[in-house]
């Protein structure tokens, strides 16, 4: 048995099902990248913060051999967090398109307008797959800043040691 949308489009009764497992799936996924998003921008908000308390003790080790190439340490530490800053704007832009596509969609095509629940279900697959895209990034950021915040952790409590036996 199959219902009709229009006289033209008819839909079997599972497109409804697979429609509402596809938006539930999307929705478990962007709450997972948000959370990492989260965080992952908090590690980055806190380092720079911490460069920023620590701004007296950096400038008290450019005096030595050992603070410059602690100072040069934090290069690297500083590029990770950059990277986890691009990763998570990557992820934003993935879905930011995806999201106006098909939200512009759905506000400018009447839901009785004929062959519309093909159009819309692959949008809606278009939007799952930049979710899912974004999950991947925001994962991937989220590594990143475990790496970056672990390292910047080590490079602030080894300025700190290296300014206290000055």
């Amino acid at each position: 048995m199959t219902f009709t949308v229009s006289r033209r489009t008819p839909v079997s009764p599972g497109d409804d099902e697979v429609a509402f497992a596809t938006v539930t799936e999307m929705f478990a996924m962007t709450q997972r990248s948000n959370h990492a998003t989260a965080f992952a921008g908090w590690v980055v908000t806190m380092s720079a913060m911490g460069v920023v308390l620590q701004w007296g003790t950096i400038q008290s080790l450019a005096g030595s051999a050992r603070g410059v190439v602690l100072l040069a340490a934090l290069g690297p530490v500083a590029a990770a967090l950059g990277y986890v800053v691009v990763l998570l704007t990557r992820a934003h832009n993935v879905t930011a398109g995806a999201q106006e596509d098909f939200h512009r969609f759905i506000a400018m095509t009447p839901p009785d307008e004929p062959e519309f629940a093909a159009p819309a279900f692959r949008r809606l697959r278009l939007l799952t797959a930049a979710a899912r895209h974004r999950a991947i990034l925001t994962r991937t950021a989220l590594t990143w800043s475990y790496v970056a915040g672990a390292a910047f952790l080590a490079w602030s409590a080894a300025a700190v040691a290296l300014a206290a036996g000055r």
